[in-house]
């Protein structure tokens, strides 16, 4: 009996295989939308790392070293910078009322965070104070010191001097000269520049004008932080 060729059904759709709907099983899908989603992560990445910015204080007009800074003397401008940062006032933060400038700052400049403070820092003054070369040594920007005098005795002969007192308490070094080098070095006095309160500023120099002998003796809580 001769064998009989099976005939396909007209009416049965054929199935073709690269016609179908891919599933979420396929490894060339997953792997694509894996490919996707690390290249988003990669561009919100990079687009954070262009705003990698702090805000900080800018001058908006000359400031003037006494007067109160005003919320309107200065603005938040955004700036990238790592090392310097914390030189600079936070431009995140309002102002402290009460506020003054102790230095001027020009327009446009960055706020420096030493040029603002009180309005009692505002007022302090510098004085040059002559103190032995040797002493000096021991000094350096920033030091708190007690100023003591010796005044000259007017009733001795010669230049003899009374028992020192205290004259002021708490001032601070705003500038030793550099040690000189060679013969004499050491030997004599030289002027530090003391940082003192604008109502006692009469009282140090009315003693330095009448040959009063003056000594600059660094406070404990200034002594034990540099032996630190």
């Amino acid at each position: 009996m001769p064998k009989t060729t099976p005939v396909a059904d007209p009416a049965e759709p054929r199935r073709v295989r690269r016609l179908e709907r891919p599933g979420w099983r396929d490894l060339r899908l997953v792997v694509g939308v894996l490919l996707v989603l690390l290249s988003v992560a990669g561009g919100v990445r990079l687009f954070a790392s262009l705003d990698d910015t702090t805000p900080v204080y800018a001058a908006t007009r000359d400031l003037l070293p006494g007067q109160a800074v005003r919320a309107d003397d200065v603005v938040a401008v955004p700036v990238r910078m790592e090392d310097h940062l914390g030189r600079y006032v936070d431009g995140s933060a309002p102002l402290q009322p009460g506020t003054h400038l102790l230095r001027q700052v020009q327009a446009g400049e960055l706020v420096p965070a030493a040029a603002l403070g009180t309005a009692r820092q505002a007022l302090d003054k510098t004085v040059s104070v002559p103190v032995d070369v040797a002493a000096a040594r021991t000094l350096t920007t920033g030091t708190v010191v007690d100023v003591w005098v010796s005044r000259r005795d007017p009733d001795a002969v010669g230049e003899e001097y009374l028992d020192p007192e205290r004259l002021l308490a708490g001032a601070v070094v705003d500038h030793v000269p550099a040690a000189s080098s060679g013969l004499g070095a050491g030997v004599g006095r030289t002027a530090v520049q003391v940082v003192v309160p604008a109502d006692r500023v009469g009282e140090l120099i009315a003693a330095v004008d009448q040959g009063s002998r003056t000594t600059l003796v660094p406070a404990p809580r200034a002594t034990s932080e540099q032996g630190r």
